[in-house]
């Protein structure tokens, strides 16, 4: 058997694992890797300003595909720049291989403080993945990135690693590499069985969604639809199930009806929200299908839980309810609840515009890409999400900041679709400067993203929590100093639009996806209408 070098056995692990496009910032620890990949023309490097970039961007493109993607960055301060990034992809369940650099094995672990050293580098990828091997013998170099390979692409997405001593890049490997081999758990058949007996007796069944449901919405649907029980998800379920679908209701409904319901199904959610804030009681039944088998009771003793594939789980439970007749229709009930919902909604009048705009613009496939802003969380409760995967966010993580590059990822991989669809990105003028500089990256390797920065001079929600619990004049450290964004963004070479009215944003936009090319679109806006009494709801069961 021919042998090559361990650079060009991780260069391999990419092609394996059919990845084209690496997210990478280069550095010394890495030069033989990085010499390797010149060899493989089918990889295609994009280098961003910073590492967190690096890592953010592979992150939204695995979100919107669906599929792996990865990043490379130097040890040290490399991986500490991307290690919300990676915690973030943990947490919003992103197929992200981290290829790391490491110091030399004859320095590592002995504390002489040589060039990006980390007193346990290792310890900290452990944390922030599902698997992380460290190469520390070229004898063991092929079975540790296989495994890695298989993790990867196996069961709940969550981010891997593979870390490379300096000193072992040039190794040589007599083993090979196969492409990696997917697997997750069957689906429970007995705790399918409970699940039916129960549902076989519900009256008000209640389903709700999360990331995990991503794809598996005609299976969602099928189920849904059989027992007539209304769907709702706090965010990461969004487009599963179209928001004009008639049995969608958004949040708020979804707590009146917990307060109600004598059985919820959670489908690849934590259900950490409702059950948390919303509480829970000896009347209501929990089934909760999910993949990782450590999700099923975390929240709740006692719950019916279904490990397995959330597609292949709802099939099987919708084939074990085949005796059970289709439920009665609930339409007349959620439309009313709907109506009153939009009507109290009307509060939020500022974002409700600037959200239509952005809807009237953004094709039914376009991709809504969420930083920590005002607007984003007025997505969560008022967006019409009509597909699966079009809604990007950090989820659980929450990091502020991200959107940009994320969505840069996310654009990169809808390119390589080669079916013109975009992505948009949500980010306010405190985010936004995160990875704002990775325009240059945007314009650079030509990723046509379009992103809306709306301004108000604030870590708006910040500003408005001190002042509602501390009084007015009680602010601090919340107030910004922004520069000229549009003069900002024409500095790297990209476009740049001002939209101050909503009908100014539609026709901004449409002009900015008609370029073709990197664009931001800044978009002045005042204090903004509190949405939170939308999403944070009173308890309505238990203690």
């Amino acid at each position: 058997m021919s042998t090559s070098s361990l650079a060009h056995q991780v260069v391999d692990a990419l092609v394996r694992a059919d990845i084209d496009t690496l997210f990478c910032l280069p550095g010394i620890q890495n030069d033989e890797f990085f010499d390797a990949l010149v060899d493989t023309p089918g990889v295609r490097p994009i280098v961003t300003r910073h590492e967190q970039g690096a890592a953010y961007m592979a992150m939204g493109a695995s979100q919107v595909s669906g599929r792996p993607s990865a990043c490379c960055v130097v040890p040290g301060p490399g991986l500490l720049n991307a290690s919300a990034a990676l915690t973030s992809a943990y947490w919003s369940n992103a197929r992200v291989l981290a290829i790391v650099g490491e110091i030399a094995t004859t320095t590592r672990g002995r504390g002489f403080g040589v060039l990006h050293e980390l007193a346990d580098q290792h310890r900290i990828l452990t944390q922030l993945t599902k698997r992380s091997e460290l190469i520390l013998d070229a004898g063991t170099a092929t079975r540790q990135i296989q495994a890695v390979l298989d993790a990867l692409v196996s069961a709940r997405p969550r981010p891997v690693s593979i870390e490379v001593p300096v000193d072992l890049w040039s190794a040589q490997v007599s083993s090979s590499l196969h492409a990696p081999f997917a697997t997750r758990p069957p689906v429970d058949m007995d705790a399918i069985d409970r699940a039916a007996a129960a549902l076989q007796r519900a009256e008000r069944p209640l389903v709700v969604v999360g990331g995990g449901a991503q794809d598996a919405s005609p299976e969602v649907l099928a189920l849904a639809e059989l027992l007539q029980a209304p769907v709702t998800t706090r965010r990461m379920g969004h487009g599963v199930v179209p928001t004009s679908h008639p049995l969608f209701v958004h949040l708020a409904v979804g707590h009146e009806l917990w307060a109600t319901a004598d059985v919820v199904i959670g489908i690849g959610t934590r259900l950490e929200w409702p059950i948390l804030h919303w509480g829970t009681d000896a009347d209501l039944t929990i089934i909760k299908i999910d993949i990782d088998p450590d999700e099923l009771d975390r929240h709740q003793v006692g719950t019916i839980g279904v490990v397995g594939d959330a597609a292949e789980a709802c099939t099987a439970l919708v084939a074990a309810l085949t005796t059970r007749p289709r439920g009665p229709s609930r339409a007349d009930n959620l439309d009313a609840r709907r109506a009153r919902y939009w009507a109290e909604l009307q509060q939020l009048g500022p974002q409700l515009d600037l959200l239509a705009a952005i809807r009237d613009v953004l094709p039914d496939d376009g991709v809504l890409v969420e930083d920590v802003t005002q607007l984003g969380f007025a997505a969560h409760i008022a967006f019409d999400f009509r597909h699966p995967r079009t809604f990007l966010s950090t989820g659980p993580a929450g990091t502020l900041g991200a959107g940009y590059a994320q969505g840069l990822g996310a654009q990169v991989a809808l390119d390589s679709e080669r079916r013109g669809r975009r992505a948009l990105v949500l980010a306010g003028d405190g985010g936004f400067l995160f990875t704002g500089n990775e325009l240059t990256t945007a314009v650079q390797h030509g990723i046509p993203l379009v992103a809306c920065v709306f301004d108000d001079g604030a870590f708006g929600n910040v500003q408005r929590i001190q002042r509602q619990r501390f009084g007015a004049d009680r602010t601090i450290a919340s107030t910004l100093t922004n520069p000229d964004f549009v003069a900002y963004a024409r500095s790297f070479g990209a476009q740049a639009r001002r939209a101050t009215t909503p009908d100014e944003l539609r026709r901004e936009l449409d002009e900015a996806f008609s370029s073709h090319q990197p664009t931001i679109v800044h978009v002045p806006v005042g204090e903004m209408p509190d949405p939170w009494p939308w999403m944070v709801r009173r308890r309505v069961r238990g203690h």
